[in-house]
C-alpha cells in the first residue's frame, strides 16, 4: 500500500523561503493577522517579532498606525493596556481624507505590572516597562511588551531599583536617570543595549559638582538631536551626549510649575501646562510660550461646526472638558500633538460654564468618557505656533466610579 504522502501546510511552506523573501511576504499582512499568524508556531512567532520584519514593512511603506495605551482604572491596581486602530469620518464630514480613532480595544496586559512610577520607552517594535513602585517599593525590574505578538517577557533588570525616572532612547541604546536615592553612586544613570541584553553605568561628571548636587530627582527628559535634555526638580538643565559620554548644565526653566509630557517635535519641545493648554519653547532656553489657537472656545467652535444644534452642542461641552486639563500629551510620525482627556459631564449643568448662544439640553455623561484628538502645528511670520485640531472623538466609556482613572501612557506606532 502506498503511503500518503503528508501535506505541508500553507504556513509551513513559508519557513522553506529564504528569509529575505519571507520578510517580504510577511511584511504585506494586516496587523491582525500578523498577530493571528504569530500564535500558529514558534518559528513563526521568531519572524513575527523580529526588528527585520518591522523594519521590512517600513521601507516597503507597509506599516499601520496604533495608538498604544496604558490605563490605570481603579479599583483594580494592574494597568490595562489598548490599542486604537485609526479608521471612519471625523467630526468634520467634509474632511474625507481624514480619520479618527475607533473605540479602545484591550490587549493582553501583565499581572504583575507596577501599578505606578514607572518610566516607558519604545525601541524597535516594543515598548519597555522600566522600574516604578510594587508595595510601596522601587523596583528594578523591565518589561518589555511585543508589539508585534502582543506577548509580554522580562528583560535583564536595572542595577538599582527606581521610580519615575528619566528613560529616553538614543542610537538604539536606551538610557535611564536618577529615579534613586543612590545620588552620589556611579548607578545614578544607566544605559541598557538590547543586542547584549546588558546594563552599564553612566558615572556622574566630577567637573561640576552643581550636577551632582541637583540630580536626586528628574522631573522632565526628553531627546533631540542625539542629546537627552533633563531638567531636576529643582528645575535645573542640563543635558547629556551620549555618543561623547558628556554631561552639561543648561539654563534654569523660565516659568517652574506643573507641566508634564515633555516632547519634541522638530527643534521645539512641547508639554502640557494647566487648564488645558499646550506649551511650547526652545530646548535650550526653555523659555515656555503657549501654542495659540487652542482655547476653550476653540474646541467648542471645532465641536459646533457652525451648525449649533442639540447634537453638536453636546459634541462642543466634552471638547469643552480640555479646559480642565489633559490627561496624556503625546506625538505621532506625522509631527502632530495627540492629547487624551476625561469627560464627566453633571445632571445639573450650569449654563455659565458653557459658552454659546442658545438654550438646547445637554445630556448628562453617565459614563466617565476618555476622548482623544489630533492637533497639528504651524509657526507663523511673527514667531508664534498655531495648534489646529484636525479631528478629536471619544475612545472608551468607562465606569463613572473610577473617575480618578488616569493614562500613565500613551504612544503612536507605525508598525
Amino acid at each position: 500500500m502506498e503511503r500518503k504522502k503528508k501535506e505541508m501546510s500553507p504556513s509551513s511552506r513559508l519557513l522553506l523561503l529564504p528569509d529575505d523573501v519571507a520578510l517580504n511576504c510577511l511584511s504585506r499582512l494586516s496587523r491582525l493577522d500578523s498577530a493571528a499568524l504569530s500564535l500558529t508556531s514558534k518559528s513563526h512567532r521568531t519572524l513575527m517579532i523580529s526588528p527585520e520584519l518591522c523594519r521590512t514593512r517600513e521601507l516597503m511603506g507597509l506599516t499601520e498606525e496604533y495608538y498604544y495605551v496604558c490605563l490605570s482604572i481603579p479599583p483594580d491596581p494592574t494597568p490595562r493596556w489598548f490599542i486604537l486602530r485609526r479608521g471612519g469620518p471625523t467630526l468634520d464630514s467634509t474632511a474625507a481624507k481624514k480619520y479618527v480613532n475607533q473605540r479602545l480595544r484591550p490587549i493582553p496586559s501583565y499581572p504583575y505590572q507596577p501599578p505606578e512610577s514607572s518610566s516607558f520607552v519604545v525601541l524597535d517594535c516594543g515598548i519597555y516597562i522600566i522600574g516604578g513602585i510594587i508595595n510601596g517599593s522601587p523596583t528594578s525590574e523591565v518589561l518589555l511588551l511585543d508589539c508585534l505578538s502582543h506577548t509580554w517577557r522580562r528583560v535583564p533588570s536595572m542595577r538599582v531599583a527606581r521610580a519615575s525616572a528619566a528613560a529616553n532612547v538614543v542610537d538604539g541604546k536606551i538610557y535611564v536617570f536618577g529615579g534613586c536615592e543612590e545620588v552620589d553612586s556611579s548607578n545614578w544613570a544607566e544605559v541598557f543595549d538590547p543586542k547584549t541584553q546588558t546594563w552599564d553605568t553612566l558615572p556622574l561628571p566630577d567637573d561640576d559638582p552643581e550636577i551632582r548636587r541637583n540630580t536626586s530627582m528628574i522631573d522632565k527628559s526628553v531627546v533631540m538631536e542625539g542629546k537627552v535634555y533633563v531638567v531636576d526638580e529643582k528645575d535645573q538643565g542640563f543635558y547629556y551626549l551620549p555618543r561623547e559620554g558628556i554631561f552639561r548644565r543648561g539654563n534654569h526653566d523660565s516659568k517652574p510649575g506643573n507641566r508634564k509630557d515633555w516632547c519634541a517635535i522638530g527643534k521645539l519641545l512641547y508639554c502640557c501646562g494647566t487648564r488645558g493648554k499646550i506649551l511650547w519653547c526652545e530646548a535650550e532656553k526653555l523659555d515656555w510660550r503657549e501654542v495659540m489657537g487652542l482655547d476653550a472656545f476653540d474646541w467648542c467652535l471645532f465641536g459646533l461646526k457652525g451648525n449649533y444644534c442639540a447634537e453638536n452642542a453636546n459634541i462642543a461641552l466634552k471638547l469643552h472638558c480640555t479646559e480642565d486639563g489633559f490627561s496624556r500629551l503625546s506625538t505621532n510620525s506625522r509631527g502632530n500633538i495627540v492629547v487624551f482627556w476625561k469627560v464627566h459631564i453633571p445632571s445639573r449643568l450650569d449654563k455659565k460654564s458653557f459658552p454659546g448662544p442658545g438654550k438646547f439640553l445637554i445630556t448628562s455623561t453617565k459614563t466617565l468618557e476618555l476622548w482623544c484628538a489630533e492637533i497639528s502645528l504651524k509657526r507663523s511670520l511673527g514667531g508664534e505656533i498655531w495648534g489646529k485640531i484636525e479631528w478629536a472623538d471619544l475612545v472608551s466609556e468607562l465606569d463613572p466610579l473610577s473617575f480618578t482613572v488616569k493614562v500613565l501612557y500613551s504612544v503612536s506606532l507605525n508598525i
